[in-house]
C-alpha cells in the first residue's frame, strides 16, 4: 500500500475473543496496535480464562479495554458482546491466536467502503509457522454439508459464500438485522452460520487475498468432533431451503456415513454419535430459528452452494474411493443444480415452516 492507501476510510473497532490465550495473546494485541491506520477502540472479551491471560491484558495493555464475561459459553456470546460494546459500526472480530499484517485492517475497511452491500470481509489466513501455506482465503459451502476452501487468488476482492471469524470485519448493524451469532452453536460452524446467513440476506461475503494474517494454531480437543457433527446438521437445517434440503439429502447422508466410518477408524465414533443425538434433540428449537432465517432470504441456494469438488480429510481426495466419491458428488450436483436454480426465492420463503 502507498501512503494514500494507509488512511483508513472508516473508523474500526476491534474485538479480540479470548479463552486461555496467554501464550498467543501478546503477539495478537501487538499486531493490532501496530496497524498502519491504528484503531482507537480495542477490546478483549475474556471467557473466564484460567491461565491469567485476562490479568495479563489488564497489566500489560492498559490502553486495551477488557471485558470479563461471567461464564464461558463459547466464542459466539463473546462476539455478540464485542459487537454490542464497540464504539464504531465496523468491527474487526478476531481470535486470540491471530497475528495481523500491519495493513490488514485498512485493506479490509477499504473493501467495505467500496462494496457497501457487503456483509463480511476477511483477509487471507496463513499458518504462522508455515507462512507459505494458506489456511483460509474465504470459504464456500458444498451442498452435501462440507466446507470448501477457496483456492482462488485475486488482486481484487472476490465473493465467497462465507468466511471464518478468525479475523473478520463486520458491520454490526447488518449482523444484528440477521440475528447475530447463534449462541447455541458453541464451537464449530458457528462463524459460517452467521456469514452464510448474511449471504442469504443479500449481504455477500468478500475475501481479500492481499490482506494477510497469521494463525498461531493450537491443537483442539476431542469435544470438537461432537460439536462439529451437531452444528453441521444445525447449519443445514437452519439455512437450506426446503427444496434444497430434500434434493441434497442423498448426498448429505452419504457424506455423513463416510464421516462416521472415517471417525470410527480414528476412535471418535462415540463423539460422532453424541453429536448426532444432540442435533436431533435440538431440532424443535432449530425450527423456530429456521423460520427467521428463511424470512431473510434474498439469495437462492443454487447461487450460494457449490458442488464442483469436495475437500475430504486426511488426503482421501487422492485415494481411489475418494475420487469415486467426488465423482458421484459432482454428477449429482449437475443433476440437481437446474432444479435449485429454477426454484424462486419466493417459493423458498413460503415453505420456511417445514423441512
Amino acid at each position: 500500500m502507498n501512503s494514500a492507501d494507509n488512511q483508513i476510510p472508516a473508523p474500526v473497532s476491534v474485538a479480540v475473543i479470548n479463552y486461555n490465550g496467554r501464550a498467543t495473546l501478546e503477539a495478537t494485541l501487538k499486531s493490532v496496535l501496530a496497524q498502519d491506520a491504528g484503531p482507537d477502540d480495542i477490546r478483549v472479551l475474556d471467557n473466564r480464562s484460567t491461565d491469567g491471560s485476562a490479568d495479563f491484558v489488564a497489566a500489560e495493555f492498559p490502553g486495551v479495554a477488557l471485558t470479563r464475561l461471567e461464564s464461558n459459553r463459547g466464542p459466539n456470546p463473546a462476539r455478540n458482546e464485542g459487537l454490542r460494546l464497540a464504539r464504531h459500526d465496523l468491527v474487526l472480530v478476531m481470535d486470540n491466536d491471530i497475528v495481523l499484517a500491519p495493513d490488514y485492517i485498512s485493506r479490509l475497511a477499504k473493501t467495505y467502503m467500496e462494496n457497501p452491500e457487503a456483509g463480511a470481509v476477511t483477509g487471507q489466513i496463513r499458518l504462522h509457522d508455515r507462512p507459505d501455506l494458506v489456511q483460509y482465503n474465504g470459504t464456500d459451502i458444498h451442498y452435501a454439508g462440507e466446507i470448501m476452501l477457496n483456492r482462488r487468488e485475486s488482486a481484487e476482492p472476490i465473493r465467497v459464500g462465507c468466511v471464518s471469524a478468525g479475523a473478520v470485519l463486520l458491520d454490526r448493524r447488518k449482523v444484528a438485522a440477521s440475528g447475530g451469532f447463534d449462541e447455541d452453536f458453541f464451537i464449530g460452524w458457528e462463524d459460517g452460520d452467521l456469514t452464510y446467513r448474511l449471504s442469504l440476506a443479500g449481504c455477500p461475503c468478500y475475501a481479500v487475498s492481499k490482506a494477510v494474517c497469521y494463525h498461531l494454531r493450537r491443537e483442539r480437543g476431542r469435544k470438537w468432533v461432537r460439536f462439529q457433527t451437531r452444528n453441521r446438521w444445525w447449519f443445514i437445517g437452519k439455512n437450506y431451503g426446503r427444496r434444497t434440503f430434500f434434493l441434497a439429502l442423498p448426498a448429505i447422508l452419504l457424506l455423513q456415513f463416510c464421516a462416521f466410518v472415517f471417525l470410527a477408524l480414528k476412535g471418535e465414533a462415540g463423539a460422532y454419535m453424541r453429536g448426532t443425538l444432540d442435533a436431533l434433540q435440538g431440532m424443535r428449537a432449530l425450527m423456530e430459528k429456521r423460520k427467521a432465517v428463511q424470512a431473510l432470504r434474498k439469495t437462492g441456494d443454487g447461487d450460494l452452494l457449490r458442488g464442483e469438488r469436495i475437500d475430504l480429510p486426511g488426503g482421501l481426495d487422492k485415494s481411489v474411493p475418494g475420487r469415486m466419491l467426488s465423482l458421484f458428488f459432482r454428477i449429482y450436483w449437475r443433476l440437481i443444480l437446474p432444479l435449485l436454480k429454477g426454484s424462486s426465492q419466493k417459493s423458498e420463503v413460503s415453505s420456511q415452516n417445514n423441512l
